[in-house]
């Protein structure tokens, strides 16, 4: 999938964990690793003075080497091939630059936490080269402190198992009763098996943070980025937290981690989704700020339970509605797509279909990967595309009801 992966070091926290992250994929995927630094040529406008500049440059270059040297060593241990690439540009040009002539088909990086501030005045790097790239980036979350004992960091294949675990306790305890025990063992082996969850992890549009105390892993949030023709909408699709550490400020820190990380993003909507009969999930995304704009019906062991959907409280005036999109079918039908009510896709999201425009009566899928409504569901249950083949990548229940 991924012959060439291009990871910026620059010894920064944010660019240790993209490096752990690259590593993992790299192994997976037998890759060759491409290491860069940019010397910032924009900093050099602070120093006064030719000996002033040479000297900062000198400085900065020395500080690379010592970064690109660390990675390679890193990179060199786990047996992957590895080369390094020294620049003298701005950050993101160096990075798309390097990534494209040494033909990467991924970019691993990592991005710091900042204030709001600083992301409207001065943005970020990560955030350039998600605008400026045409090769998917994975960005990898690093958060600087710790609240309340708790880090989250960006979670990789070694963390399959934990999170597996961590995801059978929390639904255990969260929708016991409304899930046998036989239901939820089986959606989480289908959702964070070995294989589903190197899968799930290896997706640039997907982001698992993993918080721990102490070293030990007590929760994880999922979510993912769902592009439409009008917006870049991020999706928490779970946030779970051992059952044992609830109470102990885990939920809220990861809650507040996560939100930062998918903004990083520039997305332009924020959603989050909680089964309607777990009232607590529901208290839990009000007492954050979020607040009930919708609802969907999620089928669950061939049952149909509605799922609040809740978004950051904002004035009506600039809350903006879902496009809901007319298209016309092979056989001349017209059918109008609702780009409110996704499902991850292998290839693209999927998009309900509805024989109206007020969504009253359902037709069922439209693939965005090729654009077609010719989508079925396969002998286990999944959307999959007849034309190119894309299928429904399980993160949540089985899928939202097609009757």
């Amino acid at each position: 999938m991924y012959d060439t992966i291009l990871i910026p070091a620059d010894g920064s926290e944010g660019a240790n964990e993209a490096l752990r992250h690259g590593i993992d994929l790299a192994e997976r995927y037998g890759s060759t690793v491409h290491l860069v630094y940019v010397v910032d040529e924009g900093v050099f406008g602070h120093y006064g003075g030719v000996d002033a500049i040479e000297h900062a440059e000198e400085a900065l270059e020395e500080a690379g080497e010592e970064a690109l040297r660390d990675a390679r060593e890193r990179v060199e241990a786990a047996s992957i091939p590895v080369e390094t690439h020294v620049e003298r540009t701005t950050p993101h040009r160096g990075i798309v630059g390097t990534a494209r002539r040494v033909g990467a088909d991924l970019i691993v990086m990592g991005t710091e936490e900042h204030s709001e501030e600083y992301r409207h005045l001065l943005g970020s790097v990560t955030e350039r080269v998600l605008r400026t790239s045409s090769i998917p980036v994975h960005v990898v979350t690093a958060t600087t402190g710790e609240a309340g004992g708790v880090r989250t960091r960006a979670a990789t294949t070694s963390d399959v198992d934990a999170i597996r675990s961590i995801a059978r306790r929390s639904m255990t305890a969260s929708y016991g009763s409304v899930l046998d025990e036989a239901e939820i063992d089986e959606a989480v082996d289908r959702w964070y098996g070995a294989a589903a969850g190197e899968e799930l992890l290896a997706d640039p549009e997907t982001l698992v943070l993993l918080a721990e105390t102490d070293g030990e892993p007590v929760g994880f949030s999922q979510s993912h980025l769902v592009g439409t023709p009008d917006a870049t909408v991020g999706e928490i699709h779970w946030l779970h937290v051992d059952p044992d550490h609830r109470g102990d400020g885990v939920g809220g820190t990861l809650f507040e981690r996560t939100r930062a990380a998918i903004e990083e993003r520039d997305v332009d909507r924020v959603r989050a989704f909680v089964l309607a009969e777990y009232e607590p999930g529901n208290a839990f995304y009000r007492s954050q700020g979020l607040e009930p704009v919708g609802a969907r019906t999620a089928r669950i062991g061939g049952r149909s339970l509605e799922e609040n959907v809740y978004a950051p409280a904002a004035p009506d005036e600039e809350r903006a509605e879902p496009a809901v999109e007319p298209r016309t079918t092979a056989d001349g039908e017209t059918l109008y797509v609702d780009h409110g009510e996704a499902e991850i896709g292998s290839e693209g999201p999927f998009f309900a279909a509805y024989r109206t425009r007020d969504l009253a009566d359902r037709y069922g899928w439209f693939c965005s990967n090729c654009g077609t409504f010719d989508v079925a569901m396969d002998t286990m249950g999944r959307i999959v595309c007849n034309e190119c083949g894309n299928r429904h990548k399980a993160t949540r229940w089985d899928a939202v009801a097609t009757e």
